[in-house]
């Protein structure tokens, strides 16, 4: 296909139909020749295999194999692909940035230091919160090195990026053993998760009480830290007088709060 242009053309305007007998085989074509690709011509191809991810599969379920074939067929590009799908994020819709986590999650470790830059340099808070969602997918314990970055988005001016962010955190905590997260490490996410509890929108302060349960679950908190969260749980519960928390009026909040109370005991 590299000597024949129009063939690659051809295939590309395949993967544009919403016809699943002429997708799917497009999509395996594609899986075979793209590695083959250099340049432009591969970004193209890339992007055409990502212009699947914005069918809407719930109202046409018949396209979804071959969203997810397409799916698989980048993961297969590993870290070659990742800076073309981080290009997709900017101006992506929901649906597709759902996929492009998931490719970019099971990329894993090739994936993770590209991920960190982009926290660090993008300004666009909807891809912001999407690239936060990518790295919690991640499973590697090498994820602790994004960390930093992680607990700056949790003190971003937009709510969205604050609720990944929180998210992304307890994250961490379950991808990377314990003897790899330093005192320090462990203190500030607690420390930036307590905080975080305090925000004013409730989607946060309930990411924020999910996360620490998940620090509690993985061992990762002492004594004091405990301690101090089991009083600010119970104040966002009602029970007790908090001088941290009061009753939480927000369900999910109080939901998380109870979910995470239960692991301390």
């Amino acid at each position: 296909m590299t000597e024949e242009p129009n063939a690659l053309r051809h295939l590309i305007e395949e993967l544009t139909t919403d016809d699943p007998a002429i997708l799917e085989p497009a999509v395996e074509k594609m899986r075979s020749e793209l590695g083959k690709l250099e340049g432009a011509d591969y970004r193209r191809a890339v992007e055409a295999l990502c212009s699947l991810f914005y069918a809407d599969v719930a109202d046409r379920p018949d396209l979804e194999p071959s969203a997810d074939r397409a799916t698989d067929v980048l993961v297969a590009q590993g870290a070659k692909v990742v800076s073309i799908l981080l290009a997709q994020m900017e101006g992506s819709d929901m649906k597709s940035h759902f996929y492009l986590a998931r490719i970019l999650g099971e990329i894993g470790h090739d994936a993770l230091v590209k991920l960190q830059d982009y926290l660090a340099e993008a300004e666009d808070p909807y891809s912001l919160s999407f690239a936060l969602y990518a790295l919690g997918k991640l499973t590697t314990p090498e994820v602790v090195h994004a960390l930093p970055e992680v607990l700056g988005c949790l003190i971003h001016p937009d709510k969205e990026v604050r609720d990944s962010a929180a998210r992304t955190v307890g994250k961490i905590a379950e991808a990377v053993p314990p003897e790899e997260l330093t005192n320090e490490m462990r203190e500030q996410m607690f420390d930036a998760l307590l905080r975080s509890s305090h925000y004013h929108q409730a989607p946060v302060r309930a990411k924020s009480f999910r996360s620490l349960g998940k620090m509690v679950r993985a061992g990762l908190l002492d004594t004091t830290q405990t301690d101090k969260l089991e009083h600010v749980l119970r104040g966002a519960l009602g029970e007790g007088d908090s001088e941290e928390h009061t009753w939480d009026q927000a369900f999910i909040v109080r939901r998380e709060a109870k979910d995470a109370l239960r692991a301390i005991r």
